[in-house]
């Protein structure tokens, strides 16, 4: 890559260019559309693929209802900070103390972070570049006990979409930190496809009946393995915090001849994967920490993926999604 993230993070910061005011920015390509809301979450509004001449929703596509209402949960991604997943009924303990956070989460939790919930600033725009920003400060219930601020970037080139996350802590003492997105794909790309394959790069598995794991990751069982290619199966109900390993996750769509890798930078130590029953779509979730993973530090658990930053540090990484075609 031509420019570091770091280098990217900077002239962000310093990039004035107006366009808040559009519903939805779009950054192309010949063979990519992507389109992203800044004033909801800067959530993804469309991830398209030109499929011989014809654009097809690699993410499942937004409902207009779902911009209109501000849902950033009904779009075709969002993003999470400043942590992933869960926080056990909403109470986060860290360094001895604890801090009641807000439920938003049907299931009696604080889910997803803060960022998603809110407006974000677009600092600079072009054809094939959207940087926005967010700065916890500026925000008077956000929920979230410590100041952050936050950019984030998308960029399109060629067949290759990439996207980069980074949070600075913005306070005066060392604050637990988390990230990543939550994109959902398509399990049809077009009436030629009666199944979609996948493979994780993934090690272990976080264990529990619930999305809050029981303890430290484990090794993968049969039914859950998803190292190596398998069809996702409609009967089978997925909602699982996986341990990373190097590589790459594929998606391939047979019937329509299509393949899609997301490569994630290292910090995203885990990965989530979804898959409703009845849907027509999946979710694949990179994410730095696990599903309540500050509480499980808390508790002296390793490897959960929690970040530290001391007063002004900052912590990024990108992931990058390509998508290729082969009509064999």
């Amino acid at each position: 890559m031509d420019q570091s993230f770091e280098d990217k993070r900077k002239s962000a910061e310093i990039s004035n260019t107006t366009g808040a005011d559009a519903k939805i920015l779009i950054i192309r390509s010949d063979s990519l559309e992507v389109g992203i809301c800044p004033e909801v979450g800067a959530s993804i509004e469309a991830l398209r693929y030109n499929l011989n001449q014809e654009w097809v929703d690699v993410m499942r596509p937004t409902p207009k209802e779902a911009i209109d209402h501000k849902s950033p949960g009904n779009f075709s991604s969002f993003h999470l900070v400043p942590y992933s997943n869960r926080i056990e009924n909403g109470l986060l303990h860290f360094k001895g103390e604890s801090y009641q956070l807000k439920i938003n989460g049907s299931d009696g939790h604080t889910i997803h972070g803060a960022g998603w919930e809110h407006s974000w600033k677009v600092l600079s725009c072009t054809e094939q570049e959207i940087r926005v920003g967010l700065d916890s400060r500026d925000i008077e219930d956000i929920n979230w006990p410590f100041p952050f601020s936050s950019i984030m970037i998308f960029r399109v080139e060629g067949n290759v979409f990439t996207m980069g996350i980074m949070v600075k802590n913005e306070g005066q003492e060392t604050m637990p930190v988390g990230f990543g997105t939550h994109p959902y794909f398509s399990k049809k790309l077009t009436e030629e496809d009666d199944r979609v394959i996948v493979k994780l790069p993934v090690k272990g598995l976080y264990p529990g009946d619930t999305p809050i794991p029981a303890g430290a990751w484990v090794n993968l069982p049969p039914e859950l393995d998803f190292s190596t290619e398998r069809a996702l199966d409609n009967a089978q109900f997925v909602d699982n915090c996986f341990r990373a390993a190097p590589g790459s996750t594929v998606i391939k769509w047979p019937g329509s001849g299509v393949t899609m890798t997301m490569e994630a930078d290292d910090v995203y130590e885990n990965i989530i994967l979804y898959t409703p029953l009845g849907k027509d779509f999946f979710a694949i979730e990179p994410v730095t920490n696990c599903n309540n993973g500050f509480n499980m530090a808390e508790k002296g658990v390793q490897d959960t993926g929690t970040l530290y930053l001391k007063p002004g540090q900052e912590a990024g990484g990108e992931i990058r999604i390509k998508i290729t075609y082969d009509p064999n």
